[in-house]
């Protein structure tokens, strides 16, 4: 990935105020990746064009008439695409859509990571690096990160085995300037010292934060096990070693290479173009054009997917057959209800070796034997390190017919059957067997395939790391998959059953579906057009809606042996098995090195034989051979109820039935149900969407879990068991567009399921009969299953990066009853927790609680208040009122904190600081200033961090809303900086910024501020984002879920911020407020110190000439650190904390915190309200004219409605007893359900 990768930070934090997706370069921008989806994206119409319509300059691709045709009807008349070829040779795909509320483009490389030289692994990444870093007319390093800013961008790339993909997100008025730009720097970058070093350390970097995550280890290892020959032998990635020092000590130029690559691989005929956006094709064309006109007409490419024969058009059985019409689109509902995935491997490999040292002579596949007793199969070691679980992979790979096998599965998702096989959950599948064997606690397909190489793999989470439970798992895989080939080959009617039913699946999630990725559309395109230059069609897949599932649907002939074939792939005599293993010690075979990921391993072989009469594989084969119908919950009726649009339905409050009333607006859930213990808020299919959304919130009471560790633990480990038991009872939707979750945060249980609307009640039935509540208790050995599943999820911190430790940590200090992995892993180490100590804890704590909950979509609201009341009659036997329930809160620091610890990831060298600075509680104006002041100062940030002063891949700068405060975190991370000098480094590039931010304000007038700066908080907050169903119950479950019942909270915001904000200065009045040192500021800064003394070879050094701002000095930095930190309180990370009585106070964790730390509450009241100070600085303007100014908005936002004795007692001082004060509260936190009214 390109070094703006933000993935882990964006996983890391949630409900944070930034951007969403993978990693977004530039953040200027209202849009966001995800956000403002193409709603008519999802449809497209083919523009026929003869020779005559098109310009001398394009060529139109070819299409097939037939192909032609079929694609015709199951095209939108909203979206017209126009394809072509320039004169110069590149690849155009225009895609207007006159709905989109962004447009979107992308450039795509025929090159990847295959086409690296043998002597310098990396070169295609460090090249996609260097594009980033300015043009030969613009060779500012930093300057498309600045120019993406001010036009509001978002951008990133990937380099994967045969390509590389830019792709940028883009207002429309600024698209033509954008892609300007861009061609630039793509056609004629920087390539000199400069930019080489600096990129290669982020490269390095990038690669260094890899190294701890041992699942993407042993994936590459696999890959580095191919054939001899094979590019995906390559180490992808690239690091210092093999791009600097390698070309150091081969006396290589580094410039030389990367021009070389450039010029053979960045050639017209080697690229293809994708633009889509709410213009016209003809505008397109003529920006198009424009960027067509930066290219040269340079030589022909030498390397690369031009190079390629046209081998893609055969099929994997019949070469040269004809095309079948049956296409279904890569990404139709890959999204929906999908779980956490362990796989994340899109680029890197292996790398190539010298032949005498190939370790592959361990590697070669057994020849085949029908006779299991005698079958041996490769086993790889790796060690397991002390923070990782036994992860154990089975995989096939081969280097024959991968292109093909690509082919299939981008045309019609031939790879969907074999996914949907391994990870069903019914009764039979092999997912409840290794339950019930106590074998494995979770399973996970995944595939890598590219032109030359193909993987086909199962991730399973073992219960331990011997080698009999590998070889059991290993003996079931290979039974089931033995099963599956002999229906496969003997069974054409289940073949054709499942895909009738995916395409019926994808029908309904293509109709319904509100959101698409458009970068993910932009990127997929382009690769396609590379790929599949000849089949243009393959490029519109992603705007294709798939076939109906009538009769005349079925897979051809073709494509049934086509499937059968790939089977030849997929014997058990061509598994390998890739463990983690405590030790390699002699048994395991010769010690071999990996090199790039620093770890040993071993080879050597299994037998997966059983028992001398037959009789286990007799009774392996019994379970395995019964293999039902997949995806047999495909919903029915998805008819959009009729309701009223504008009145709530009638509900009852504290057993008081309460007529029904008027909405004051469309947007806000109404109440249905509001009883002591319980409230029940509904929405009916606003969006007409045929689904049904249910956000189930059970706090516990305060005085069993305020601050408590061992019931953090506890909490954990009953969420873990109702999720299994969900699983169980409702495996047979898993598959047809459920998505499911229940988990433990800060004494609350929060249930989570979405659905079809048809399927919804049945599935609300399932669980209300499977979850665990005091009448139901869990067997023993359900209880064990979910305890070794906490004890591996808890211990594991391989996938986890140095800074996402430092941030977990840094949030115990001030969340109140959020506790870090590191205090739960601890605590768990020091006590077993018994089956019996979960029984009592079950019964008196688990069993009580306050509800509230959300019910949204296609159902009616008697029906959601009866659902969710029996739900929650099956989880508890007393109800409590809320004022007894855990509440959300904050820690009230008496100053600033230092915590200190060792990096505790196996293998991982990296250190990193993390800081969260504290903003007071906040009013409506300061959410919308602290938003977005994250937003301003992340680039900059960024920029002199990782591109001036080279201090890590990582570093970024954002702020995050926990009610009722918001934290501004900054994070640098580095595996060549000593922690103590990236926490210097930090500190000074705030200052530094907030310095630039400080003078860039003070130089614009106030009218640029506004078109410039306060867009950002006015996006964040509009109200137009609820128009989407998924956009709405995010939102609204979120208030739910932290008991925000301030409804109009978004409203009020985006209100206050058009109305009162105006004045440029007052973010820096916040942003000095809450970074400089002072009494009221309070700082959690986190050290995670992976090496202490981190050393550089002097031959390893990299000696960049970037310019900018240097890095403060040692003495700089001793000042620096004086000043910031000198009067912080140190400390520990893992003491264990315990809560008074009350529930609100906290013990510290030092003796210096002592009886000082309260807990700041979350009150309604707070947060729906704006302080005349805050408005008089934001404005401008004095007291006087801001009291008019508030009664003014109270009306504006109130739509009208009487505050009766509200207003005429009204504090003068303060706005809440306007829209906030307590005698209000209760009609104003909801005041679009106002039941004052008839």
């Amino acid at each position: 990935m390109h070094y703006r990768e933000l993935v882990s930070w964006l996983v890391l934090i949630s409900y944070i105020f930034t951007y969403s997706g993978e990693g977004a370069r530039g953040y200027g921008s209202h849009l966001e990746q995800g956000a403002h989806s193409m709603e008519g994206v999802s449809y497209v119409k083919l523009e026929a064009q003869s020779q005559s319509e098109v310009e001398s300059s394009q060529d139109p691709l070819k299409v097939d008439t037939a192909q032609l045709s079929s694609l015709d009807q199951r095209l939108s008349p909203k979206v017209k695409p126009k394809l072509y070829v320039t004169s110069k040779g590149i690849k155009v795909l225009l895609v207007s859509d006159s709905t989109m509320l962004e447009s979107a483009f992308s450039f795509g490389v025929g090159c990847g990571y295959y086409q690296d030289p043998d002597n310098l692994a990396g070169l295609a990444h460090l090249m996609e690096h260097v594009v980033f870093l300015g043009s030969q007319e613009n060779p500012n390093p930093v300057g498309w990160d600045e120019f993406l800013l001010k036009k509001g961008g978002v951008s990133n790339a990937y380099t994967s085995a045969d390509s590389t993909v830019f792709y940028i997100l883009s207002p429309p008025k600024e698209l033509d300037s954008i892609i300007g730009y861009f061609t630039k720097m793509f056609v004629t970058p920087v390539i000199d010292e400069r930019s080489s070093i600096s990129e290669i350390d982020a490269v390095n970097q990038e690669h260094e934060k890899n190294i701890p995550n041992k699942v993407r280890a042993m994936v590459e290892l696999a890959m580095y096990l191919s054939p001899e020959g094979s590019p995906a032998r390559k180490f992808g990635t690239g690091s210092k070693e093999t791009l600097y020092v390698s070309s150091k000590n081969n006396n290589i130029s580094l410039n030389n290479a990367l021009k070389e690559y450039h010029e053979s691989c960045y050639t017209s005929d080697n690229v293809s173009i994708v633009i889509m956006g709410p213009q016209s094709n003809e505008e397109l064309a003529k920006i198009a054009e424009k960027a067509d006109a930066l290219f040269t007409k340079s030589k022909s490419a030498t390397k690369g997917l031009s190079k390629m024969a046209s081998a893609s058009n055969g099929r994997l059985a019949y070469r040269g057959t004809s095309k079948s019409q049956y296409n279904l689109a890569p990404i139709i509902f890959e999204n929906y209800g999908s779980k956490h995935s362990n796989i994340g491997i899109t680029s890197g490999g292996g790398i190539t070796t010298k032949k005498d040292d190939s370790p592959s002579r361990g590697t070669k596949a057994t020849k085949e034997s029908t006779d299991s007793s005698k079958l041996e199969i490769d086993l790889i070691k790796m060690p397991k390190g002390e923070s990782s679980p036994p992860y154990v992979i089975i995989y096939w790979d081969t280097t024959s017919d991968s292109l093909s096998i690509l082919r299939e599965n981008a045309e019609w998702q031939m790879l969907k059957l074999i996914q949907y096989f391994f990870e069903d959950q019914s009764q039979n599948s092999i997912a409840s067997q290794l339950h019930k064997r106590k074998l494995a606690t979770s399973l996970e397909y995944f595939d890598n395939t590219s032109t030359q190489y193909s993987m086909y793999g199962l991730l399973f989470t073992a219960t331990d790391d011997s080698d009999a439970t590998t070889m059991e798992i290993a003996k079931l895989t290979s039974s089931y998959m033995q099963s599956l080939i002999e229906q496969i080959n003997n069974d054409e009617r289940w073949i054709q059953s499942f895909y009738k039913n995916y395409t019926s699946m994808a029908n309904i999630k293509y109709e319904f579906d509100e959101e698409r990725d458009t970068s993910g559309i932009v990127s997929q395109a382009a690769e396609s057009l590379l790929i599949f230059p000849d089949e243009p069609e393959m490029a519109l897949s992603a705007f294709i809606k798939p076939v109906s599932s009538s009769k005349g649907s079925d897979l051809s002939e073709e494509q049934i042996e086509a499937i059968r074939s790939l089977t030849k792939y997929l014997s058990p005599s061509k598994m390998k098995v890739i463990k983690l293993s405590d030790s390699l010690d002699d048994s395991s075979g010769e010690k071999l090195r990996f090199e790039p990921y620093k770890t040993e391993y071993s080879v050597s072989k299994i037998s997966l034989g059983g028992s001398s009469d037959g009789s286990e594989e007799k009774e392996m084969a019994r379970s395995t051979n019964r293999i039902g119908e997949l995806l047999t919950c495909v919903p029915g009726d998805l008819e959009i109820i009729k309701f009223s649009a504008e009145k709530c339905p009638k509900y009852k409050s504290y057993g008081k039935e309460v007529q029904e009333r008027k909405i004051r607006s469309e947007l806000q859930p109404c109440p249905v149900l509001e009883e002591e213990g319980i409230s029940i808020f509904w929405k009916g299919p606003i969006h007409s969407v045929p689904s049904v959304h249910l956000t189930l919130v059970q706090r516990l009471a305060s005085k069993d879990v305020s601050d408590n560790i061992r019931m953090g633990l506890l909490g954990r480990l009953h969420a873990q068991i109702q999720t299994a038991k969900m699983d169980s009872g409702l495996s047979r939707f898993k598959q047809c567009g459920l998505d499911a979750t229940i988990k433990y945060i800060r004494g609350r249980f929060i249930i989570i399921v979405q659905s079809y609307s048809s399927n919804f009640e049945q599935v609300i039935g399932q669980l209300s009969s499977h979850l665990i509540g005091e009448k139901k208790v869990p067997t023993k050995p359900e209880f064990e299953g979910a305890l070794a599943h906490i004890k591996s999820e808890i211990l594991n911190l391989s996938e986890e990066m140095a800074y996402d430790v430092a941030s977990d940590i840094a949030q115990s200090a001030y969340l109140s009853n959020y506790h870090s992995k590191l205090q739960l892993r601890e605590s768990l180490q020091k006590s077993e927790i018994t089956y019996n100590e979960y029984l009592e804890v079950l019964k008196n704590v688990f069993s009580v609680g306050y509800f509230d909950s959300l019910v949204v979509g296609n159902i009616e609201a008697d029906r959601s208040m009866k659902l969710v009341s029996a739900m929650v009659g099956s989880l508890t036997s007393k109800r409590i009122p809320y004022s007894e329930a855990v509440h959300d809160g904050v820690i009230e620091i008496p100053g600033d904190i230092h915590i200190k610890i060792n990096n505790p990831i196996s293998s991982d060298h990296n250190n990193a600081v993390v800081a969260h600075y504290l903003s007071p509680p906040t009013d409506l104006i300061d959410v919308s200033i602290y938003s977005s002041i994250g937003e301003i100062i992340n680039s900059p940030f960024y920029d002199t961090l990782r591109t001036e002063w080279q201090d890590g891949y990582i570093a970024f700068a954002t702020t995050k809303y926990d009610t009722p405060i918001i934290s501004l975190i900054g994070a640098v991370q580095s595996a060549e900086r000593m922690s103590e000098t990236l926490v210097c480094h930090l500190l000074s590039a705030l200052r530094n910024v907030s310095k630039d931010v400080e003078e860039d304000l003070k130089e614009i007038s106030k009218s640029e501020f506004k078109e410039r700066i306060r867009w950002f908080g006015l996006s964040r907050f509009s109200t137009q984002k609820l128009d989407s169903f998924n956009n709405y119950v995010e939102h609204f479950s979120k208030l739910i879920i932290s008991h925000e019942l301030c409804f109009e909270k978004n409203k009020l915001i985006e209100n206050a911020t058009q109305v009162f904000i105006s004045e440029p200065g007052v973010y820096i009045e916040k942003l000095n407020k809450l970074t400089r040192p002072s009494s009221s500021r309070r700082l959690v800064i986190v050290e995670v110190i992976g090496d202490p003394n981190p050393e550089v070879k002097s031959e390893e050094k990299l000696v960049s000439v970037a310019g900018g701002d240097e890095p403060p000095t040692s003495k700089e930095c001793k000042e620096i650190l004086s000043s910031e930190l000198g009067k912080a309180i140190l400390m520990s990370a893992t003491s264990p904390q315990s809560g008074s009585s009350s529930g609100k106070l906290r013990a510290s964790r030092s003796s210096s915190l002592q009886d000082a730390r309260k807990v700041v509450m979350y009150d309604s009241d707070l947060q729906c309200n704006i302080s005349d100070q805050n408005a008089s600085s934001a404005s401008g303007k004095d007291l006087k004219e801001i009291r008019d100014m508030l009664s003014l908005f109270r009306n504006r936002v109130s739509s009208g409605v009487e505050l009766g004795q509200a207003k005429a007692d009204r504090d003068k001082n303060s706005y809440a007893q306007d829209i906030g004060g307590k005698s209000s509260m209760a009609r104003n936190k909801r005041v679009n359900c106002d039941h004052s009214r008839t």
